[in-house]
């Protein structure tokens, strides 16, 4: 069976057979992974049809308490997005059954607005707004998949929200009155998630060295 250069440089990674895997020879268990890493591409390329894909390792679940094996991935054809994004596989009879991250680099532009704006028509001096998702989706939620619907619960991500302020222009009697204002704010709103906020000395001050108050709060 004929392979990729990129095909296998991912094998003899996680392959002690490295010698046959580069001659096109591949054993049982190099057949197996092989098998599973371009049904995975061919997973998201399907469920994405806008990006393409480069497959750039594998964490085999042998060995952990894991019952899938990781698969680690960037955008682009020669993975010139050093981005790490993880889907993950397990075998299904004679198929497997992938789910991955990837919906969240689609959403995250518009869910960070979304949360931006309402902070900001709070009276909140917000600098900068980021969000990351702790979920795995299959096939059923992909390119389509609306960012409010995340927000708001409706699809269940594990969104994890961290919002930066700017001290200077708080309107609150203190920090912490600020933040329960904000959390006041994003629950009428219906957002949920595990939210993160800094303040800091001013808009332009080092996101470590220049804050001087953080909380956080689950909504």
């Amino acid at each position: 069976m004929e392979l990729t250069s990129a095909e296998k440089k991912v094998l003899s990674g996680i392959s002690f057979n490295s010698e046959a895997i580069e001659n096109d020879e591949l054993g049982e268990k190099e057949l197996s992974l092989l098998m599973e890493m371009r049904f995975v591409a061919a997973y998201l390329q399907k469920k994405y049809p806008d990006y393409s894909f480069t497959i750039t390792g594998c964490e085999p679940m042998e060995g952990t308490s894991r019952e899938h094996d990781e698969w680690f991935y960037s955008v682009g054809e020669s993975g010139e997005d050093t981005s790490a994004f993880i889907a993950r596989a397990k075998k299904d009879g004679e198929s497997f059954v992938v789910t991955d991250d990837f919906y969240g680099e689609v959403i995250r532009d518009e869910a960070q607005a979304i949360i931006s704006k309402h902070a900001e028509e709070g009276g909140f001096p917000v600098v900068s707004v980021s969000i990351g998702f702790w979920e795995y989706f299959g096939e059923d939620l992909g390119k389509d998949i609306s960012a409010e619907d995340v927000l708001t619960g409706k699809i269940k991500a594990g969104n994890d929200i961290k919002i930066f302020l700017d001290g200077s222009k708080l309107q609150q009697s203190s920090h912490e009155a600020a933040i329960s204002d904000l959390e006041k704010i994003l629950k009428k709103k219906g957002i949920t998630g595990d939210v993160y906020v800094v303040i800091l000395k001013t808009a332009d001050a080092d996101p470590a060295k220049g804050r001087i108050f953080s909380d956080s709060f689950t909504l």
